[in-house]
C-alpha cells in the first residue's frame, strides 16, 4: 500500500538515467550479460543457467522483510533500466518492476514474466510460483531461451546449464513424492499461501479457513469466525502441521505460532526470500525435509 510514492520517485530518476544509456542490445558487465531479477530466488536460478556469461542482480534479497510491502529505490530502478534481461515474478507480486520497466530501458531488452511462462491466470491466483517445483524446468528453459536470444553463440552452454538445473531438482521432487506417498490427504494449516503449491503437490489438504490465510496475506485482520476456526484446528489437533511464514511476523501470527507450540503441533517455517548463503535448491530442500519430518512427528 505504501509503495507508490517511493516508486514514483525512483521512476522519475530512472527516466533521466535511461536517456543517457548506451545503445545496443547487450550491455555487459565485464563482458557478461547484465541480468536483473525481482527476487533473489529467480536471480539464483538465472545465475545457475547463465553461469560465466551473466552478472545477476536481485532486487529483493532480505529474508527479514515482507516482500509484499517492498519499496524500491533509485539504485534498484537504475539497475532494472540498464539491464539486458529482466526477470519478474508477475501476478502483482512485484508490480514495482512493471512501473520501472514502463519508463523505458536498453534497446532490445528482454523481459521474462514467470507467471506467463507457467500460464498462471484466473482470479486471485497464488503468486508464490517458486514453490511449484515440478514446473521449474519450464522456467529454466525459458531463461535459457532468453539468454540464447541475447548471446546466440552460447546457446548450447545455456541449454546444458538448464538441463543441469533440472537434474538438481531430483532430491526436492523425491522428498515431495515421499510426503505424498505417506501422508496424502493429511490436513495441515498455513498462515499464508506461501507454500500452497508445495502443499498441493504433496497431496496435503488445508484444514483451516482459506479466507484466514488470504486476510493475513493481504495485510488484513481475519474475521473472528475464521480466527476461532483456525485456533480450534490447532487445539483440537485436526491439523498435523502448521506452516508458518517466517517473514510476516505480527501479533496475530505470533499468537498462532505460540498456540501451535503450546498444543504440540509441529511448526515448519517457510520463507518468501532465499536466505543468505543458500542456493535455491538447498533452501527448498531443507524446507521440504522439515515438512516431511514434522508430519512424521
Amino acid at each position: 500500500m505504501g509503495r507508490l510514492p517511493a516508486v514514483l520517485v525512483a521512476i522519475a530518476l530512472v527516466s533521466g538515467l535511461a536517456t543517457g544509456c548506451s545503445s545496443g542490445g547487450d550491455p555487459a558487465i565485464g563482458g557478461r550479460i547484465a541480468v536483473v531479477a525481482g527476487e533473489n530466488f529467480w536471480g539464483d536460478i538465472a545465475a545457475q543457467i547463465g553461469g560465466s556469461q551473466v552478472a545477476v542482480t536481485s532486487i529483493i534479497t532480505d529474508p527479514n522483510t515482507d516482500p509484499h510491502v517492498y519499496q524500491t529505490d533509485p539504485r534498484a530502478a537504475a539497475e532494472i533500466s540498464t539491464a539486458s534481461f529482466v526477470i519478474e515474478n508477475g501476478l502483482g507480486y512485484d508490480d514495482f518492476m512493471d512501473k520501472i520497466l514502463a519508463t523505458g530501458g536498453q534497446p532490445g531488452r528482454r523481459v521474462l514474466t514467470i507467471a506467463k511462462v507457467l500460464r498462471v491466470t484466473g482470479e486471485n491466483p497464488n503468486p508464490h510460483l517458486w514453490y511449484w517445483t515440478a514446473r521449474l524446468p519450464a522456467v529454466a528453459s525459458a531463461i535459457a531461451g532468453e539468454l540464447s536470444a541475447i548471446r546466440p553463440a552460447r546457446a548450447a552452454y545455456f541449454r546444458a546449464n538448464a538441463r543441469r538445473f533440472d537434474a538438481s531438482l531430483a532430491p526436492l521432487l523425491a522428498t515431495i513424492a515421499a510426503i505424498r506417498k505417506k501422508y496424502a490427504g493429511t490436513r495441515i494449516a498455513y498462515t499464508e499461501r506461501v507454500p500452497g503449491y508445495l502443499v498441493q503437490a504433496a497431496g496435503l489438504v488445508l484444514g483451516t479457513p482459506a479466507s484466514f490465510s488470504q486476510a493475513i496475506e493481504d495485510g488484513n485482520d481475519p474475521s473472528p469466525q475464521d480466527t476461532a476456526a483456525f485456533d480450534a484446528a490447532l487445539t483440537h489437533h485436526t491439523v498435523k502441521v502448521l506452516l508458518y511464514n517466517s517473514q510476516v511476523v505480527d501479533m496475530q501470527t505470533t499468537q498462532i505460532k505460540d498456540l501451535a507450540s503450546s498444543a504440540h503441533v509441529p511448526i515448519v517455517g517457510v520463507s518468501e526470500t532465499m536466505p543468505p548463503g543458500e542456493t535455491f535448491q538447498s533452501w527448498q530442500l531443507e524446507q521440504d525435509r522439515e515438512l516431511l519430518a514434522a508430519l512424521g512427528g
